[in-house]
């Protein structure tokens, strides 16, 4: 393969398990929390767990069918919003000197730390990647914030580059534009690039605005594929940009 080609990986259910890493999201956060403030782990989890859902549906409610309705500005308010209800479900109040995003992306640092779920063969084929020369990118709708502390929780922080991440090209991953904004972002023109994910909507997307397209398969489990180049495991990533097969 040519070395202009980019790879740009999607983070849950491509990279990192997205069920496991919540769950242990959670509870890492829950433990952070009542070391802070008291109480046991488990008072917090219902009311981490329970504002963790509304933000995902406040998200879809403002993204689905418009991406481009302000992600940077939700995400600031969406941070502060989230501290200060789980905080406000124990009459707990920010320490002094924080404002609620400031501890919000904080405790979201820490926990992030502390609850790798990365599929097998993660750091093997990032790792081939990069003795190759290909660049590789994150395409996520997790924001850039989220995915520097989980790859870095999973020492996978080297080998990645731009992490997209909706808040670095203020779009949301809800359409074919977040992926020609990060396509422009990085320099490159659209058949350069290689998206990597497990949701045929957003290989779709990506299609559209002139990628091409690996769907990955890799989670226990995974539904039937939908598009006809297929990653089984990490592992075989590498060899699969190698023998030019995408």
């Amino acid at each position: 393969m040519p070395d202009s080609v980019h790879v740009f990986l999607d983070f849950d259910d491509t990279l990192s398990d997205f069920a496991a890493l919540g769950q242990r999201y959670v509870g890492a956060l829950s433990t952070l929390l009542a070391k802070q403030f008291g109480g046991v782990p488990e008072v917090w989890v219902e009311p981490v767990g329970q504002e963790l859902a509304a933000a995902t549906a406040r998200y879809e409610a403002t993204f689905v069918g418009s991406p481009l309705a302000g992600y940077c500005a939700w995400i600031e308010q969406e941070r502060a919003r989230i501290a200060l209800a789980i905080l406000g479900t124990h009459g707990a109040a920010l320490p002094t000197g924080f404002d609620a995003g400031t501890f919000a992306r904080q405790m979201q640092r820490e926990a992030l730390l502390a609850s790798n779920c990365t599929f097998p063969g993660a750091a093997e084929a990032l790792t081939a990647l990069e003795s190759a020369n290909l660049p590789v990118m994150m395409a996520s709708s997790q924001e850039s914030e989220y995915l520097s502390a989980a790859l870095e929780g999973a020492g996978l922080d080297r080998f990645v580059g731009s992490r997209f991440g909706p808040d670095l090209v203020d779009c949301a991953k809800e359409g074919p534009e977040f992926y020609r904004r990060i396509f422009a972002a990085c320099g490159i023109r659209a058949s350069q690039a290689l998206v990597v994910d497990d949701q045929p909507t957003a290989l779709d997307w990506a299609e559209e605005a002139g990628a091409r397209v690996v769907q990955a398969c890799v989670k226990p489990n995974a539904a039937e594929p939908e598009f006809p180049i297929v990653l089984r495991r990490l592992f075989d990533l590498p060899g699969l940009v190698r023998m030019g097969v995408v």
